[in-house]
């Protein structure tokens, strides 16, 4: 494309997601990538609840009704699914959390009261599998990563990919959007726990991704460290039973312990040639390793950041945020690619999920330089997809440690909903309402 334009490319990748649909028992499907034996998931993470978001946002957009039937058709068959499914992970992205938010979405776009219905359910069959641990309730599960690490067993996940902290996330939504009369309650009970299992360091409270952790791996960011426990805790820090968000209304301990996470996070950022940033893995020394993107990045580990400055007015928040994206912005992305931002365009660990976030930032900001980065991964973005079937959809290695296993998928958070989430963002950020569809683990609300 000779002239940038996110809502005809994002009207491009859905053509490339159309060309992937399959008409499942009880309604659509689309294959995670673009081979045709590939299989047809139902998660956010890669499948078909994220594409159904990613329809949403397109009626959002263009008023095209068509784009609504799709994403309920595939709400037809996310409804049959949970409801047959007894054990599914409390992974944020992977598992009953996704389910809950989007299935509440397709009945906030619909009106149809089987899709709460079916957001209800997912949450009640989340919370049947917790269990009472210390004084709170967590959840023992397979370790996730066996695929990866060779480690396999049950353990008590507490990060917020996937983990209890990611849980309480989707029960503070679910509380806010009146799914349940318990979601404060059980949301209370699982930052209690997390308050038991924090690690005391001389630097303030961290969280590893399990609380037996079978390899070393101590990540103080978003995904799976320290900075989204602590996003968790700040968050529920702001309701109550009579006031849904907004200033501060709840117990002092979780906004406390908060600041006191965020205090930590902070102390392992590693000045850079302009700004700083936070270190992927605090078992590197000295650290080289720097993720951007929302996994571990600035995109990610900037939220709790912003929430802190939302909560309690303090510009020193905003200013440390300021600087971690200058370290961002110093390293040349996204036309400099690092070891942090390979090629992965995605809303995990990609360009669409920086993308996003530099929007939201220039919305609240109003700084032009956050607008201008998001054009310039745009750009970059469209420069690397490739033509498939009358679409575009980009091949990338979802793995940082599997350069050469390049895989098209469709969905969300890796694949080409996200990216077309992303454009769509871009293209209406000046309306009064834009298509994007905030994620409940985001300070930024954009619906």
């Amino acid at each position: 494309m000779t002239a940038l334009d996110p809502m005809a490319a994002a009207l491009q990748v859905e053509r490339f997601i159309a060309s992937c649909k399959v008409n499942g028992e009880n309604g659509a499907l689309w294959r995670r990538t673009d081979a045709a034996d590939s299989k047809t998931p139902r998660t956010f993470y890669h499948g078909s609840a994220g594409v159904a978001l990613f329809y949403i946002e397109l009626h959002r957009a263009t008023g095209d009704n068509g784009y609504l039937a799709e994403a309920t058709s595939a709400g037809e068959e996310l409804l049959a699914y949970v409801a047959r499914k007894d054990q599914l992970t409390i992974g944020f992205y992977s598992g009953w959390p996704g389910f809950v938010f989007v299935l509440n979405e397709l009945f906030k776009a619909s009106d149809d009261l089987r899709f709460k219905a079916g957001a209800t359910l997912c949450l009640e069959k989340m919370m049947a599998q917790s269990e009472p641990i210390g004084g709170g309730v967590g959840w023992i599960e397979p370790m996730p990563f066996s695929d990866i690490t060779g480690k396999t067993g049950d353990r008590e996940v507490i990060d917020l990919s996937v983990g209890a902290a990611g849980a309480g996330v989707i029960l503070l939504y679910a509380h806010r959007e009146g799914l349940h009369a318990k979601a404060l309650h059980w949301a209370r009970q699982t930052a209690d726990r997390l308050l038991e299992v924090a690690e005391q360091t001389e630097d303030g409270p961290r969280w590893l991704m399990m609380t037996d952790m079978p390899f070393p791996f101590t990540a103080p960011n978003f995904a799976h460290g320290g900075a989204g426990v602590a996003y968790f805790l700040a968050d529920l820090a702001t309701v109550n039973e009579d006031s849904t968000a907004g200033g501060f209304a709840g117990n002092t301990t979780y906004i406390d312990v908060a600041i006191a996470a965020a205090r930590y996070v902070q102390s392992r950022s590693v000045p850079q040639d302009q700004g700083h940033l936070v270190c992927h893995n605090e078992e590197e020394q000295p650290p080289s390793l720097f993720y951007l993107g929302v996994c571990h990045g600035p995109a990610g580990t900037g939220r709790l950041m912003y929430l802190l400055h939302q909560i309690t007015g303090d510009s020193r928040w905003l200013d440390w945020l300021h600087d971690n994206m200058q370290g961002l912005l110093g390293t040349g992305v996204p036309e400099v690619r690092t070891s942090g931002l390979w090629q992965n365009y995605g809303q995990c660990c990609g360009d669409a999920g920086i993308g996003d976030y530099a929007l939201s930032l220039y919305s609240t900001t109003g700084r032009a330089d956050y607008l201008k980065l998001a054009e310039r991964i745009a750009v970059t973005a469209l420069a690397n997809a490739s033509n498939i079937r009358d679409g575009i959809g980009w091949a990338q290695a979802e793995h940082r440690s599997r350069p050469d296993f390049l895989e098209t998928q469709t969905g969300y958070m890796q694949g080409a909903a996200g990216l077309g989430s992303f454009l769509l963002h871009l293209a209406t950020h000046e309306q009064a309402t834009p298509a994007k569809i905030a994620l409940p683990e985001t300070p930024f609300a954009t619906a």
